[in-house]
């Protein structure tokens, strides 16, 4: 029997969804602060609850720190109706990115106040709560909104082609609820994210598609702020974590530090990595040092996942096979490099062509398998 296609939800609704099923599981871990699904949905609830002033397709720029009020603000604020553009905590050009993505409503970091001074002179309209804690005298928190409003549920019933996020680097790009949401069931199967994994997520910003793959599987994250890679890896054997995540540039000097760092994990099945830029030397020598394979992925800016390598037998240097209901072409002659074009659900529509080819601008080649390696340099989008 072929398997059933996944169930496309609105965005927030696979925060429901979790929090209906595994209502006490914990789904946000960082340090000794613990959110349960539970608790993420009803705070989410109450941060809904406290937009719902503002006219319904309201942007709100969602600053991704790896913090766990981002998913309370970005769940929210779909669920209020309105339209999450996740911003970069680093952005230095903040006052472009919030006339580009049209924000008139900014979920910020305390360190971004000074930056944000200077916005505010030019934009008085614009709206500033908190991630973290008020960088302003009597600024607003996201947590601080969620407790004032909490018990407040809102009704969902998007249409789920309408914009639910927009990603404002380096291009803008619309995702819909639905791209989210079957990209999130794409992940969670190419991960092997289930109900009870641990996924431990060391990243200087919270990657949309971790988050949502973790939800979609009710699984827990265990949020790592220590810079240093072997500390992550040490956290990741001491939660007993299934996943690990890291950046590839952090896990290639891992891979090269001649120290003994850190033990070897024996729960760990995957480190997830994006891009492909280990060698397959470096990771292996990463896979000896922590105990599991290394998973690279692609995920092009015109949407989610739309590649991931093999958990049970990785191709060295690798992004893997295309995801389930997914298509991948390079242009050019087989076997050498060319411009990788990709086709499937969870791709934004608004950057496709007429037969729903999305132009990467990214330049790879495919191997006999059909497994995609990607190359340094540009092309032409």
């Amino acid at each position: 029997m072929p398997e059933a296609k996944p169930q496309a939800l609105p965005l927030d609704g696979l925060l429901r969804r979790a929090a209906a099923v595994a209502p006490t599981r914990a789904a946000i871990r960082h340090g000794a602060h613990v959110l349960s699904y539970g608790d993420l949905d009803r705070a989410a609830d109450g941060f809904a609850a406290a937009l719902r002033r503002h006219r319904p397709g309201t942007v709100v720029g969602v600053t991704a720190a790896l913090h766990p009020a981002f998913p309370v603000a970005y769940y929210g604020t779909v669920r209020a109706g309105h339209v999450c553009a996740v911003v970069d905590p680093t952005e230095d050009a903040l006052d472009q990115v919030i006339e580009r993505a049209g924000i008139t409503v900014l979920v910020a970091t305390a360190g971004m106040a000074d930056r944000l001074r200077r916005v505010r002179i030019e934009r008085d309209d614009l709206t500033v709560i908190y991630l973290d804690q008020p960088g302003e005298h009597g600024g607003r928190t996201v947590a601080a909104l969620a407790r004032a409003h909490t018990g407040r549920r809102a009704a969902g019933g998007p249409d789920l082609d309408a914009v639910a996020c927009l990603r404002v680097r380096p291009d803008l790009v619309p995702l819909t609820h639905r791209n989210l949401t079957v990209g999130a069931a794409q992940a969670a199967r190419a991960y092997g994210f289930e109900p009870g994994s641990t996924v431990v997520n060391q990243l200087p910003t919270y990657e949309q598609v971790y988050l949502n793959a973790a939800v979609h599987a009710a699984a827990t994250q265990v949020l790592c702020a220590d810079p240093d890679p072997a500390g992550g890896v040490t956290l990741a054997g001491r939660e007993a974590a299934t996943h690990y995540c890291g950046l590839p540039a952090p896990l290639a000097k891992l891979a090269a530090d001649p120290r003994e760092t850190h033990p070897r994990t024996s729960t760990v099945r995957a480190v997830l990595a994006s891009g492909a830029s280990l060698t397959p030397a470096a990771a292996l020598r990463l896979a000896n040092r922590v105990g599991a394979p290394l998973v690279q992925w692609y995920g092009p800016a015109g949407g989610p996942l739309t590649h991931c390598d093999r958990l049970d037998g990785p191709t060295a240097g690798s992004v893997g096979w295309p995801v389930a209901d997914t298509d991948c072409h390079v242009v050019g002659e087989s076997g050498k490099p060319g411009q990788v074009k990709v086709r499937g659900p969870q791709v934004a529509t608004a950057m496709t062509d007429p037969d729903g080819w999305l132009r990467t601008g990214d330049l790879g080649y495919l191997d006999e398998a059909g497994a995609l390696f990607l190359v340094e340099g540009e092309v032409a989008r």
